[in-house]
C-alpha cells in the first residue's frame, strides 16, 4: 500500500502559461492571474513559432509569425490584470512541449497553467493534441483548462469544492498531494472519489464488500495530520471512469478535479488517442484539471 500523502513539498512559486493567443488561452490566462495573485507567484508566458509548417500549401513566411508573435505576447504583458503581478514573457520558436520542458527546468517552475482546445473523435487522431503531450510528459503538474470551463467571474478562482479522482489500489499521491494543499490553502471541501468498474459477468448491484473496501482504502490515503485539518468525504463509484468522475464532479459542484496520469516517453503518439481517460475529463469538464504524472511526483519528492 502506498504511504499516507502529505502536503509537504508543494508551492507554487513560479506559473508558466503556454499560449497561442486562442480564445481558449484568454480563459486560461485568467486563471493563471487568479493564481499568481492569490500565491504570490511569478508568472511566465510563453509563445512557441513553430520552425516546420505543413499545413498549408505555400507556408507563411516564419519571420513574419515570428513578429506577429511578438506583438500578440507585448499586447499580452500590458493587460491591466497583471498590474502588481510579477511577470516575464518569452516567444520560442521549436517544437511546444520541448520549449514548455527547457522551461520547467530552467525557471524551476511549480506549475502549468495550460488550455486546451479539446479535439476529439477522428479529429483528434489527425491532429493530435498538444496539452496532452504535455501532460504526459514534462516533470511539473499541468492545471488544464478545458473548452467547457467557463470564464472566470472574479479575478481570482475560488477553490470551494476539489474533487481527487484515485486510481486503487495503486493510487500515487502526487495530485492528492496538491489537492490537500489546496483544500487546506482554499480551506475548501474534499472529495475522493474510487470508480470500481463494473465486472462483465454482474449485470445488477455491486458487491457492498468491495465498495466498502474501496472506502478504506480512501480513508488511508491521507496521514492523519493532513486529515484532521481538512473537510473531507469518500464516494466510490461503479461504471466507466470517465463518465462517473464528471458525473461526480458536476454533483458536488466541484472547481477543481485532480488525478494522475502516467508518465510516457511516447506523449506524442498517446496524445494521439481519444479514448484514454484523462483526454475524456479534461476535454468536458466544467472545471479545470489537475494532473500530475509519475515524471512529475519524482520530481517533487
Amino acid at each position: 500500500m502506498q504511504s499516507p500523502a502529505t502536503s509537504i513539498g508543494v508551492s507554487l512559486r513560479n506559473l508558466l502559461f503556454p499560449t497561442d493567443f486562442s480564445p481558449y488561452s484568454e480563459t486560461t490566462l485568467a486563471y493563471g492571474i487568479g493564481l499568481a495573485r492569490r500565491y504570490k507567484a511569478t508568472l511566465y508566458m510563453v509563445t512557441v513559432v513553430p520552425q516546420e509548417i505543413t499545413d498549408y500549401v505555400q507556408p507563411p513566411d516564419p519571420f513574419y509569425l515570428r513578429h506577429s508573435a511578438e506583438k500578440k505576447m507585448a499586447s499580452l504583458a500590458n493587460l491591466d490584470a497583471l498590474q502588481g503581478i510579477r511577470h516575464r514573457e518569452f516567444v520560442k520558436e521549436g517544437s511546444v512541449s520541448e520549449t514548455v520542458s527547457e522551461l520547467i527546468d530552467r525557471l524551476d517552475i511549480d506549475l502549468v497553467v495550460l488550455g486546451t482546445h479539446g479535439r476529439a473523435g477522428m479529429k483528434k487522431l489527425v491532429l493530435g493534441s498538444v496539452a496532452e503531450e504535455i501532460v504526459g510528459s514534462v516533470a511539473c503538474p499541468v492545471f488544464t483548462v478545458g473548452p467547457r470551463v467557463p470564464q472566470l467571474a472574479s479575478p481570482q478562482p475560488k477553490l470551494q469544492s476539489i474533487l481527487y479522482v484515485a486510481s486503487l489500489p495503486h493510487a500515487s499521491p502526487g495530485a492528492l498531494r496538491y489537492a490537500a494543499w489546496l483544500a487546506e490553502q482554499e480551506r475548501a471541501h474534499l472529495t475522493l472519489l474510487n470508480v470500481l468498474k463494473m465486472p462483465g459477468d454482474v449485470h445488477s448491484g455491486y458487491p457492498h464488500a468491495e465498495v466498502e473496501m474501496a472506502k478504506t482504502r480512501l480513508a488511508q490515503l491521507l496521514s492523519p495530520e493532513v486529515a484532521s485539518s481538512l473537510e473531507m468525504e469518500f464516494i466510490v463509484e461503479v461504471g466507466a471512469p470517465g463518465q462517473q468522475i464528471l458525473k461526480v464532479a458536476e454533483r458536488q459542484g466541484a472547481d477543481l478535479i485532480a488525478m494522475d496520469t502516467h508518465h510516457t516517453s511516447f506523449a506524442r503518439a498517446v496524445a494521439h488517442l481519444p479514448w484514454i481517460t484523462p483526454h475524456e475529463v479534461i476535454c468536458h469538464a466544467r472545471c479545470p484539471v489537475l494532473t500530475v504524472n509519475d515524471h512529475a511526483l519524482n520530481a517533487l519528492r
